[in-house]
């Protein structure tokens, strides 16, 4: 049986880590909005940290699955590039959420 590559190891360990933490805060963000959206509480139990916590679930994700992509993906170079040019598409529609409105506009 082939061995594994040290970074397609690397990488698998450092997805399992982000994956469990993301499925952790998956889990208190939807019990946040459960226990406030039936008035249980009538507020959510995560207070103020609400907002920032939904944007780190996301981007946490994001993060898991682009990490079990790469796995796979290292070990074709030509599937490498593809999956980065997408990982990264991804990366700048989430960070400039304008940029497709200006590229539209510019093909246009």
């Amino acid at each position: 049986m082939k061995k594994d590559n040290p970074i397609i190891s690397f990488v698998n360990v450092i997805g399992q880590i982000i994956a469990f933490f993301a499925v952790i805060l998956w889990l208190l963000c939807l019990l946040n909005g459960a226990l406030s959206a039936d008035n249980f509480l009538g507020h959510h139990f995560l207070g103020d940290a609400t907002g920032i916590l939904e944007y780190i679930k996301y981007w946490a994700t994001l993060a898991a699955l682009a990490l079990s992509g790469l796995e796979f993906a290292l070990r074709k170079p030509l599937l490498f590039i593809i999956y980065a040019v997408v990982v990264a598409g991804c990366v700048i529609l989430m960070f400039f959420p304008g940029v497709l409105e200006s590229l539209s506009g510019m093909a246009s």
